[in-house]
């Protein structure tokens, strides 16, 4: 019996390793299934990607044209700002000559109140002393 039994297991041992062609179309399978598992994943990240890709480029569009929007609002604004700049530098020296102009003219007016004060006090001084004089030359 025991050899019976020894004789089975060697049988059955022999049909499962014994198909060399069966091993290699085992594999074969295996392998369609996995390469076809991988393409449908493969498939599902493309379509991921082909919707990102749309999406982003819609994205991108927008954010460049509003870009060059605000290029051009930008361009304006600097342009008017240095326009008020050039204004503001123009007054800036006229109101420098006006004040230059304006400190020679008090100059002048001091000089001028300066000397007239001098000649009043000295006519003053004289018409003082003349009406001293003329107030004592009458009561006497």
């Amino acid at each position: 019996m025991k050899l019976l039994l020894a004789t089975i297991a060697a049988a059955s041992a022999t049909a499962t390793e014994a198909n060399p062609i069966r091993r290699v179309v085992s594999l074969l399978q295996a392998m369609q299934e996995k390469i076809e598992a991988e393409g449908k994943r493969q498939a599902k990240q493309m379509d991921k990607f082909i919707c990102y890709c749309k999406h982003n480029t819609e994205d991108l569009t927008k954010s460049i044209s509003d870009g060059k929007e605000t290029i051009e609002l930008l361009a304006s604004k600097i342009e008017a700002a240095t326009n008020g700049k050039a204004q503001a530098e123009a007054e800036l020296a006229q109101a420098k000559e006006d004040r230059a102009e304006a400190q020679k003219t008090l100059a002048d007016a001091e000089a001028t109140r300066e000397k007239e004060a001098a000649e009043f006090a000295a006519e003053s001084g004289e018409m003082k002393a003349n009406i001293d004089a003329m107030g004592k030359a009458i009561p006497a």
